[in-house]
């Protein structure tokens, strides 16, 4: 069981209070930089407003550490925070809780170059003492300094030097909870080593309570069925990253028969192709697997910057598991048409979806894969757009699209069997969206809205109902469907691994050492 203080544990009142937020936060590059509408999308900043709301209405001086945005080598003025701090004070405004200008330091707000913070302590410093009771400074993007990221102790004391003494530490960095960062995992054992109190804000709290503790309420006896989503657009292969297959087989071990896997999105078509191999791949299986092993310890091998070497050993890999199951690129294409797979690494992507058929037919696990598809004829761009003159149509079977034809949604079938099971779920895990974004595909297939009302009556009952991931929650938030979860969580990689890892993440370990130490003290 998790032990550490939550913000109603930790006393505020006037109080410094470094807040680590996760806003890694989508950016329109042609938006200039002192453009609150540079941030696309705002989703993981109003994630902290509860939290925010609590801090102000208290009268805590506010030291907000926003964490990472995106992987800037140097002080890269394309990403700086500043349009962060220009779009939170606006927020802010709307909710009525702006009582004093957000500030932003080292100070880039007045149209000077951004610059990191530990490079220049003597202005932040100055910059903190003039922070006034409900008033929030934004720290500079912290991988503007390497040594955050490398955990580097001398960074830490002095980020857990700003707040002072007898100061508080609040998390709420849900989508960089996963990394030993000096500021998640260090700077908060130092705030209670001088004097202070750690613990996690209002939503990361929901978070933990829900998704970190998945593993137990699926150990529950006489508990109802559970369904995962295993959807979205693709499967990763990147040797030792949590991925979403990672995270089905660690699920797949606690599930039960009645339990349902829902494969959906572009990654049915993959699935498609393993369950069309399944029973050569069963034969050979072991042999697909040494070959993986012997390509992943070849680049692991290779430099990380051999970027093409990497590459070249991905594609011999794929292609020697394609000739392994004796599958060609016309077989592929004769069985799913256009739809979207990721012809680099199809073969590896195969094996895997065939591991994940194999294990949930010894579990006895259903895995619902499509029995029809809507499909079109013309390509979507990278938003999930359509073309204007693309055609929409329902193609009645589960394989043999026809040849300049693609997948975008599930067919009507497949949605009422999805939605059926869905409806008599005990928990529930959105992980994906199951069709591309594009208005006229809802308009056609209505996935989103039958498949949200089917959560929501599920909700409704009692279930516990779960949307993870940023696709996921934009899917959600597009298409109104909120009301349908007990939980949406805009963290990817982060929820991942959460789910994984039992709870068990850097920040959480980080807290529940915290909490040790401020006991110990007592």
């Amino acid at each position: 069981m998790h032990k550490f203080f939550t913000l109603n544990d930790l006393d505020v009142r006037g109080k410094r209070v470094i807040l680590r937020c996760g806003f890694d936060v989508p950016l329109d590059s042609s938006k200039s930089l002192l453009d609150a509408k540079r941030v696309s999308d705002d989703s993981r900043i109003r994630d902290t407003i509860q939290t925010l709301a609590y801090l102000i209405k208290n009268n805590a001086k506010i030291i907000l550490e926003p964490g990472w945005l995106s992987r800037p080598k140097g002080e890269d003025p394309e990403l700086s925070m500043a349009p962060v701090a220009l779009r939170l004070q606006e927020i802010l405004k709307e909710e009525g809780l702006l009582n004093h200008p957000v500030l932003l330091t080292p100070n880039c707000l007045d149209g000077s170059k951004p610059r990191s913070v530990y490079r220049n302590k003597e202005e932040v410093v100055n910059d903190v003492n003039n922070l006034k009771e409900g008033q929030i400074i934004v720290l500079e993007n912290v991988r503007y300094d390497p040594e955050a990221n490398a955990n580097d102790k001398e960074f830490a004391k002095f980020i857990a030097s700003l707040a002072g003494h007898n100061a508080v530490y609040v998390n709420e960095a849900e989508a960089q909870n996963m990394r030993p960062e000096a500021t998640v995992v260090s700077v908060p054992l130092y705030i209670v080593e001088n004097g202070g109190k750690a613990g996690f804000g209002f939503k990361y709290v929901e978070v933990i309570k829900y998704i970190g503790n998945i593993s137990k309420l699926l150990q529950e006896k006489n508990r109802g069925a559970f369904v995962y989503f295993l959807s979205g657009k693709k499967i990763e292969t990147q040797v030792g990253i949590t991925s979403k297959i990672t995270v089905t087989h660690s699920l797949l071990d606690k599930m039960k028969k009645g339990d349902a896997l829902i494969v959906q999105g572009a990654v049915t078509y993959t699935f498609l192709l393993a369950k069309e191999f399944l029973d050569v791949i069963e034969k050979r299986i072991n042999e697909a697997e040494s070959i993986i092993d012997e390509y992943n310890k070849k680049i692991e091998k290779s430099s990380k910057t051999a970027t093409e070497v990497q590459e070249s050993l991905q594609k011999e890999k794929s292609d020697k598991l394609k000739e392994l199951i004796g599958v060609s690129d016309e077989e592929i294409k004769n069985l799913i048409g256009n739809s979207f797979v990721e012809w680099k690494e199809i073969g590896e992507q195969i094996i895997f979806a065939a591991q994940v058929l194999l294990k949930a037919a010894a579990k006895e696990v259903e895995v619902m894969l499509n029995a029809d598809h809507t499909i079109t004829n013309k390509s979507p761009d990278r938003y999930g757009n359509l073309p204007k003159d693309a055609e929409l149509k329902v193609y009645n079977a589960p394989a043999g699209i026809p040849d300049g034809w693609l997948g975008v949604a599930p067919g009507p079938e497949t949605l009422d069997l999805i939605c059926k099971n869905v409806k008599n779920s005990y928990m529930l895990i959105l992980a994906g969206p199951l069709s591309i974004e594009d208005p006229r595909v809802e308009k056609f297939s209505q996935t989103n809205k039958k498949l949200f009302e089917a959560i929501k009556e599920a909700k409704n009952k009692g279930a516990v109902t779960i949307g993870a991931g940023g696709d996921t929650a934009a899917i959600i938030r597009r298409w109104n469907g909120e009301e349908a979860f007990t939980i949406i969580s805009n963290a990817g990689g982060a929820t991942l691994e959460l789910i994984e890892k039992d709870g068990r993440l850097p920040a959480i370990e980080a807290l529940e050492e915290c909490y040790k130490k401020f006991k110990q003290q007592s």
